[in-house]
């Protein structure tokens, strides 16, 4: 008995944590956590000023949020739909003090009112932003500024493209 629901719990622990991998995969894209030097990049391109609120969406286990909360001085939230990379994140940002500041939630960023952060990070599939397109269209407020790293918003010139060598990946900035 104490064998059988060993299993079971084991085996719905796998389904939750695998399966919300797969459904952010699939809804948005595949976790791949950014490096350091690249958060950088993407953080000093935004030009963030104490007191602005940075939005991150797919935020994996939000490098970004508390970067941009602990050197910037932003007010800063996550949005990850998988399990894992959501309890990492959660657990880091509790462990470093950052809770007042920065908030990773565990919810659908498609889901989410877009219209009040300064600046947006994002890390998404060309196909999740070709759906996401509309909704930054609708409700972000001028002014804001949206990153994108890797792929470029279809239909949108970047503002500026951060890229200095071959090996680098593009980091693209708008702003609306």
């Amino acid at each position: 008995m104490t064998i059988t629901l060993f299993w079971v719990g084991f085996f719905i622990f796998f389904i939750l944590i695998f399966g919300s991998l797969a459904l952010g995969g699939i809804l948005a894209a595949p976790w791949v956590p950014l490096w350091k030097k690249d958060v950088k990049r993407m953080l000093k391109l935004a030009e963030i000023k104490p007191g602005d609120l940075v939005y991150d969406l797919g935020a994996g286990e939000g490098r970004i949020i508390m970067s941009a909360a602990k050197d910037y001085g932003a007010t800063a939230v996550g949005f990850e739909i998988a399990c894992l990379p959501y309890l990492i994140g959660y657990i880091r940002i509790k462990i470093s003090g950052l809770g007042k500041t920065v908030k990773l939630k565990m919810r659908n960023f498609f889901n989410e009112d877009l219209s009040r952060p300064d600046v947006i990070c994002m890390f998404l599939t060309p196909m999740a932003m070709e759906r996401l397109k509309p909704k930054l269209e609708k409700e972000t407020k001028p002014g804001c500024k949206i990153l994108s790293y890797a792929f470029k918003i279809p239909g949108w010139q970047p503002e500026k493209i951060d890229k200095s060598n071959d090996r680098e990946t593009s980091i693209f900035l708008y702003r609306r």
